[in-house]
């Protein structure tokens, strides 16, 4: 498979937390996040003879709440990474957004901005702990675009708490006025350790959830977004090249806090104690990837993707005839009209996507 050609950074800092998120972050301490990035340098500096690369993308936490001087250090020690013509992404909440940031990124060669939209709705921003409004996004938005950034991306989350389905549709259109060049609509998801969970809010009905995502997807496609995986949609050539490594279920270092990685035949996730990653203790879990898990993993990444996968890809990393040797399957798939195969693809159709989960029972 060759060596990684994609980064993954996790800074784990905000300034406050979303009651959605159960991703590893933490308050924002200088001392902390002094030491932290001093710790992350050091990971770095381990991955085994890490060439230039494709993608590199910097999540969160929240990157951007990060005083100028450690995002620039930060900046600085990554860009010398990145390949001519790379991809260079970093996730930011449109508080933090400003002149000086957004020009301190176009410097470093950041060349794409996520923005954690979430919602247009003042009553629904303030259920999810998130301090900022849609003006603060648009204002972002602008100064980015003014920075010379060409390639932002808004994200945005539906069937949250008490949500309607003609709020969903305003935050649609709403993200859709920015003129984003991508979109990523996610459906809440409750996960342990969020305040969501812990106040007992329940997730929305399946079916409230498929009715809100089918008139956004509707929305979004009407407007010249093409859905390219499940949640993402692009304008044409804006799609995240960083996030296709993982749908292409193909190798990607990641360095920070309870980051997940996978290198030559092994996939393993950090630890997400601070004190155990400033003492350089990074790998919690490790998993030697078996056959059998190799393929799982390819199904449940590549088949999120509308174009699916190319049978003559699956035949060659897996030295078999996908055709004959799940011939029954894909019949039993095909007469539920849950899936085809054209142009030496198979893919889910367009309009089951949503139904995934069923197709992916059958496979395994």
């Amino acid at each position: 498979m060759g060596k990684p050609r994609s980064l993954y950074v996790h800074i784990p800092f905000c300034a406050s937390i979303c009651s959605y998120c159960d991703f590893p972050k933490l308050i924002y301490r200088k001392q902390w996040a002094e030491s932290y990035l001093r710790s992350l340098f050091i990971e770095l500096e381990s991955l085994d003879d890490i060439e230039l690369l494709d993608t590199i993308y910097i999540g969160g936490g929240t990157p951007n709440c990060l005083p100028f001087e450690l995002l620039e250090s930060l900046l600085t020690r990554l860009e010398k990474y990145l390949l001519p013509g790379g991809e260079f992404s970093i996730e930011a909440n449109p508080e933090f957004v400003n002149e000086e940031q957004a020009k301190l990124f176009k410097r470093h060669r950041v060349n794409r901005v996520s923005i954690g939209m979430q919602s247009s709705s003042p009553k629904l921003l303030k259920t999810c702990n998130r301090k900022h409004d849609f003006e603060a996004v648009r204002q972002a938005v602008q100064t980015l675009r003014q920075a010379g950034i060409d390639n932002i991306s808004l994200d945005i989350i539906y069937a949250l708490p008490g949500e309607s389905l003609e709020e969903a549709v305003e935050d649609a259109k709403k993200a859709m006025s920015l003129k984003p060049d991508h979109l990523s609509a996610y459906s809440l998801i409750l996960e342990d350790g969020t305040s969501f969970k812990a106040r007992g809010i329940t997730e929305s009905s399946d079916e409230i959830q498929a009715e809100q995502y089918e008139a956004i997807r509707g929305l979004f496609e009407s407007n010249g977004y093409r859905r390219y995986e499940f949640s993402s949609f692009a304008k044409p050539n804006k799609k995240c090249r960083h996030n296709l490594t993982y749908w292409h279920d193909e190798q990607y270092y990641a360095v920070g806090l309870g980051a997940s990685g996978y290198v030559g035949e092994k996939r393993f996730r950090n630890t997400k104690n601070l004190n155990k990653y400033l003492a350089s203790e990074y790998h919690e879990e490790e998993e030697i990837v078996s056959p059998t898990s190799d393929r799982e993993y390819y199904f449940l990444t590549n088949l999120r993707l509308e174009e699916g996968f190319l049978i003559e890809d699956f035949n060659k990393r897996f030295e078999t005839d996908f055709e004959s040797e799940y011939k029954l399957k894909i019949g039993r798939l095909i007469d539920k009209g849950l899936v085809e195969i054209s142009e030496g693809r198979f893919r889910v159709k367009a309009d089951k996507l949503i139904l995934l989960d069923a197709v992916l029972v059958e496979l395994f």
